[in-house]
């Protein structure tokens, strides 16, 4: 064999090699995030298992695109910066598909038309609280990262807009008297009132939201197209047969019509 042919063979090896790979996210289980606030995520009270609206729907995209996954609990502000940087490789939770965030991650087609944000005050407080415009001058709290907290800070005039790492976190503020009135993402609002999970509390019913109803999307890394379209790929067969419908109904969010 002649030094062409050999380095011929070596070339198209070496090109072979590169084409044939699969991606580097496939080779390895994903690592999935979200934030630890039910009914996205549950903890089974005799182990370590996790369940809930994410947790299922991301074991469904799994089964149905043959991908390994792994699903961790993160606090909401961090899961961004976390994608971003390469720790996890999708956040699948309650989270708002926005212009903003959509600069920095890549998101699904939406999975869930989510109520808008709640008012959650005192049980005691029977103000009829009408806009946020009423809580001009009071101390107000949100979640970091949150819709919720980019809506108080757009609007300002509050005394002080105090930011917490929970939703939860948020509510107890209130009960504290650290702030008049916590300002939070609607269905987890919605579910711990259901649930009774907001004691000396109440969801301000006269409160009549400006904001349009947020689209829920998951998010992958900017540029990851190979992981979005099986995603992709996969949530619309799981909305054809019934399945993305099933597991939000499972979870007590009954209010779920096909996404747009």
């Amino acid at each position: 064999m002649n030094k062409f042919s050999k380095m011929l063979i070596a070339t198209v090896v070496a090109l072979g090699a590169i084409d044939c790979s699969p991606p580097s996210w496939a080779q390895q289980p994903i690592k999935v995030a979200g934030q630890d606030v039910q009914p996205w995520v549950f903890h089974d009270k005799n182990s370590s298992s996790l369940s809930g609206v994410f947790v299922d729907l991301i074991n469904a995209i799994a089964k149905d695109a043959g991908l390994p996954v792994q699903y961790q609990v993160m606090v909401f502000g961090d899961l961004i910066p976390a994608l971003v940087s390469s720790k996890i490789d999708v956040i699948a939770t309650n989270m708002a598909i926005t212009p903003a965030r959509a600069e920095q991650v890549d998101f699904s087609n939406p999975v869930y038309n989510a109520p808008t944000e709640a008012l959650v005050v005192l049980a005691n407080d029977t103000t009829s609280y009408r806009g946020l415009a009423d809580l001009k001058g009071f101390p107000v709290g949100a979640q970091k990262g949150s819709i919720q907290l980019a809506l108080l800070q757009k609007i300002g005039g509050f005394s002080e807009i105090k930011i917490y790492d929970t939703v939860e976190d948020a509510w107890s503020a209130v009960v504290s008297g650290q702030v008049k009135a916590a300002v939070t993402a609607g269905p987890d609002t919605i579910f711990a009132g259901k649930h009774d999970r907001l004691p000396n509390l109440r969801i301000v019913s006269s409160y009549q939201s400006q904001s349009p109803k947020p689209r829920i999307g998951i998010a992958v890394r900017k540029g990851n197209s190979d992981l979005l379209e099986k995603i992709n790929r996969s949530l619309a067969k799981l909305e054809a047969d019934g399945t993305l419908r099933a597991i939000f109904v499972k979870y007590g969010v009954d209010d779920w019509t096909p996404p747009k």
